[in-house]
This record gives structure tokens, sequence and C-alpha cells, in this order.
């Protein structure tokens, strides 16, 4: 069986390509491109503009059998954190859990940019104060929005049929034609932005000239069900909804050798959706020297074991099929061009 690493923020638009392809030969790990040039290549194209930004959410939906245009991940999620920190799983009148992460939303005249909010991002006594006052409004509706691991969950009291990109899909697009349109939803984000307005908390961050909070994304939501077994022996990642969907699968923590075991890199996509090439390069070096330790570490135990690496774009993946001997070849038949440009253009604009 093989290790199936996901490399998210791997292909490349064809407008940046130049600046990538300038990256990668100025100091690119060498062995790892080899291997790509190498590796025999199968190509996908997902079609679905829920996941138009984050092809990899497509791929990983398909691979677990993830049903729903987008499928659910907040609900899994959820119940992930719950687990891992002890906490009840229900909440009393919850119909659907949703993602809503804080944001900052750029007003513009003819569209809505989102932004996260960095440097610096928001303390925990901030994030405590901010979530206080969203609590309090969703609790006017009957709904409630809690923090747990970090991440921001809204239990919503109706089921709130929307079709919303996933937070990754839209990081520095405009959103304008993505906002969630639920009445309910509208309504209790208006009360949120006008508390949040007047929190001393976004008073003091302009005044310093630092990113507000002044939106919510709510993307992600769903209710939660068992899932048909895994296809994965395990999963490698710190992603709650990956980890999520294997417990839902009843497969965690029963490794199975006759199945593939599933791999998350996920630190060249910062660096790509910003298009800082130069950190996205050294992702790449860094992604080498993991494979190399891990295959080193398997090859002591199983010697035949492949690395398949789903190397994933806006909305294409590419699956090479690397050498089980993990060693750079000496010819190729393809060039990087080949192996890391994005076909077509995103249509998230």
């Amino acid at each position: 069986m093989s290790a199936v690493w996901v490399v998210p923020g791997a292909l490349v638009d064809e407008p940046d390509w130049p600046e990538a392809e300038h990256a990668l030969s100025a100091g690119g790990p060498e062995a790892l491109l080899a291997q790509l040039r190498a590796a025999p290549l199968h190509r996908q194209q997902f079609e679905s503009p829920w996941c138009n930004g984050a092809a990899h959410l497509s791929w990983l939906a398909a691979a677990f059998g993830i049903e729903g245009d987008p499928p659910p991940t907040a609900p899994y999620a959820w119940q992930n954190a719950c687990r891992a920190e002890s906490a009840p799983v229900g909440r009393p009148g919850a119909a659907q859990v949703w993602f809503c992460d804080p944001v900052h939303l750029v007003l513009q005249p003819e569209r809505i940019l989102l932004s996260p909010i960095e440097r610096p991002p928001l303390s925990t006594g901030e994030l405590e104060r901010l979530h206080a006052d969203a609590d309090a409004a969703a609790r006017e509706v009957g709904a409630r929005i809690d923090v747990l691991g970090a991440r921001w969950y809204f239990h919503s009291p109706q089921e709130l049929d929307l079709k919303v990109c996933p937070l990754q899909a839209v990081l520095g697009a405009s959103v304008q034609a993505h906002l969630p349109r639920a009445a309910l939803w509208r309504r209790l984000l208006n009360d949120i932005q006008m508390r949040w307005h007047a929190n001393e908390i976004n008073r003091a961050r302009q005044a310093r000239g630092e990113l507000t909070a002044n939106g919510l994304w709510l993307h992600g939501g769903g209710g939660f069900k068992r899932l048909a077994p895994s296809p994965f022996s395990k999963v490698e990642s710190d992603d709650p909804v990956l980890l999520g969907w294997q417990q839902a699968t009843g497969d965690a923590g029963t490794p199975n050798e006759r199945k593939d075991s599933l791999f998350q890199w996920p630190y060249l996509f910062d660096a790509y959706w910003r298009k800082d090439w130069p950190a996205w390069t050294r992702a790449w070096a860094d992604l080498q020297g993991e494979l190399t330790r891990q295959h080193r570490l398997a090859s002591a135990r199983d010697a035949g074991r492949g690395i398949e690496l789903v190397a994933c774009g806006r909305h294409s993946v590419n699956r090479f099929s690397l050498a089980r001997a993990w060693s750079p070849r000496s010819w190729w038949p393809r060039g990087l061009r080949e192996c890391l440009l994005e076909p077509g253009r995103a249509r998230i604009t």
C-alpha cells in the first residue's frame, strides 16, 4: 500500500507561474522535483464552484465518500474537538453545526474582499471579548456560538440551505456573490457586526492601525452521520475535519495494513494564496525532507511501500506515483510547468 500525501497549494495559475518557476529554479528541492518530472501522473479537475480556490477539499471529500455540495465539515470537526477535550457533543435545539470564522471584510465600491485577521492576529483575550458579544447575539435567536479547539462553531436552531465556499477557498478573494443569504444568519450577522463595531477591542485595534474583526464567515455546515468504512488505515493531520471524518467511519484507531495511509502537508498553502513564492519554495524543500524521513522509517517496515503525492491547486489535482526507491532519477520526460501549472483560470476573482 501507499502513503498518500495531500499537498494543498501546490499547483500554480498561469499568471503566477513565471515567479513561482523562478523561485523553484533558484532554490527548489531538486530530488523531489526530479521525481515529479519522472513519475506517472494522473490529472483531475473539479467543477463544483463551492471548492474553487481549494481543490484539496474536494479531493478529500471524494476520497472519504462525503456527500453534499458542499459537503459538511463543521459537524465532524466539532465531534473531533469535543472528543479531544472530553466536552459534551450535543447542543439542545441545534439542527446544524457550522464553522463561523472571525474575518476582516474590506468594503470596496463593487466588491467585498475577505482577509484573515493577522499581523497581529487576535489575542486570546481579544477573541474572548468578541466571542462574548457574538454568543450573546446568537442566544437571542435560540442559537449558540461555541469556541472549541481554537475554532468557532455556530449551532443553528434551524437547517440552513446554503452553498457557501470554505474559508480556504475565498482567502483574499471577492466574496460578494458568496455571502450566506439565509434570513436567520443575515439578521444575526448584522447584530454581531453592530456589537463588534462598538466593542472596545476593535476600537483599540483600529486606533493602532490593525485589522479589526468585522465579520464571520459561515461555512461547512450540516448534520453529523456515520460514514462508510475509511479508505485509509490512518490519517496523519492536525485538521479536525479530516480527523472527524476518519472517526466517523469507525476506523479511527484500527490500522489496516492493506489500506493506504493519508498524510496532509498544509505548509505550502499560506504562501501559495499570498503569492509568496520564495516561502512557497522553502515549503517544498521542507516537504522533500519530510518525505525522505518518512520513507526511511517506512522502509524499515515495508520496503515495497509507495508514495502518492496529490498536488492540489484551485480547481485541479495532479496525482504523482513516486518511485518506491525514493531517489532522484537521471532523466525526466516533462518539465516543471507541466507538473505544477494549473490548467485554466479559477472562477473566483
